[in-house]
């Protein structure tokens, strides 16, 4: 009865609430006032691309259970409140996931592979139909500390069965790759298409595989993702010089001309997953505009997950806490009331 009657315990209740309402909707439901604004005069001049890299969904092995269902429940829903809200806003008409879809995909056994692969079509399902590009990193079949996994290759490419070219309308995403050097054969006929090559791993920082891209491809622009940081490099196409540039908060729309012979382009997607070590995360988005003949990037920075994490524990240990001193309090009040009945007992007996 006193727990029901205590106004602390009711306040703790409500602002709990409060907190889990908030993190658990509003904030996703507010993002997107923070985002830059990418703009396109004629719709049907554009298309929109969204790119998802690092999502690394968790696995299994990481976190014995029962902690580990709870967890990848949490960062499995995270994911995908966070690209429900970008796809309603952005409405992209490609979506490319630039690799390291899972955490243990390199390690796993085909079943526990399989029920990875069932994980991320849950979160990222679009609910319009919408083009979907899909490379592997190194977490889903290998290829950083250890030899690429011919089997893991198997398993991703029956999963996501795709040629290494794919175009839609006017743009052409060629998938290359340093972990195994291929360089996809351009598509014939269609030279004057807008040229992206898509990679998990950069691909401007190995000299000899970038000038074998760029003499075969010829690609505008490359997309890579790996190193979970939101920057882009300008480099001359004779390899002359290169400048790096990190990209922030508060930074403007990045526009990049899509006829530059002299330029090309790399630009790094942050990771989109809150446990890979860094608060700034997020997804890329980009319209290329062939009416105005340039490319807008900008970066739709995702909401933190930890911050609310911790003020979780710390209401859940709070209340743990006022439970068990209460608790303790009833007792104590139980044993000293029994303790009175029984002198008092005494005292009539010897009265």
């Amino acid at each position: 009865m006193f727990l029901r009657r205590s106004v602390l315990w009711k306040y703790l209740i409500a602002v709990f609430l409060g907190v889990v309402l908030y993190s658990e909707w509003f904030v996703y439901t507010v993002q997107p006032l923070f985002w830059k604004t990418l703009k396109c005069e004629e719709e049907q001049t554009c298309i929109r691309i969204l790119f998802i890299a690092d999502p690394q969904i968790q696995g299994d092995l990481a976190v014995p259970p029962p902690l580990s269902y709870l967890l990848n429940w949490d960062s499995d829903r995270y994911l995908r409140s966070v690209y429900s809200v970008v796809e309603k806003h952005f409405k992209p008409n490609v979506v490319v996931f630039l690799g390291d879809l899972m955490d243990e995909g390199s390690i796993s056994t085909t079943a526990q592979f399989n029920n990875y692969i069932k994980r991320l079509s849950y979160i990222f399902n679009p609910y319009y139909p919408v083009v979907q590009i899909w490379i592997p990193g190194d977490n889903d079949i290998g290829g950083e500390n250890e030899p690429i996994k011919h089997e893991k290759v198997v398993d991703f490419n029956t999963a996501y069965s795709q040629p290494s070219v794919i175009a839609y309308h006017n743009i052409s995403f060629y998938k290359v790759s340093t972990l195994t050097n291929a360089i996809p054969r351009p598509l014939d006929g269609r030279d004057l298409n807008y040229k992206i090559a898509i990679s998990h791993y950069p691909v401007l920082q190995n000299l000899f595989y970038a000038k074998q891209v760029i003499n075969s491809i010829h690609p505008d622009i490359f997309f890579c993702a790996h190193e979970h940081k939101s920057k882009y490099v300008k480099q001359r196409r004779d390899f002359g010089y290169k400048e790096t540039h990190l990209l922030q908060y508060n930074d403007p729309v990045l526009i990049i001309p899509l006829e530059d012979s002299e330029e090309v382009y790399e630009i790094y997607v942050p990771t989109c997953s809150y446990r890979m070590g860094t608060s700034q995360i997020g997804f890329g988005a980009a319209i290329v505009d062939s009416r105005q003949q340039h490319m807008m990037y900008t970066v739709f920075w995702s909401p933190g997950r930890f911050p609310y994490l911790i003020i979780y524990l710390f209401f859940l240990i709070t209340i743990l806490i006022y439970i068990s001193l209460n608790c303790s309090l009833r007792v104590l009040s139980k044993f000293s009331s029994v303790a009175k009945t029984e002198n008092m007992q005494q005292l009539l007996q010897r009265a």
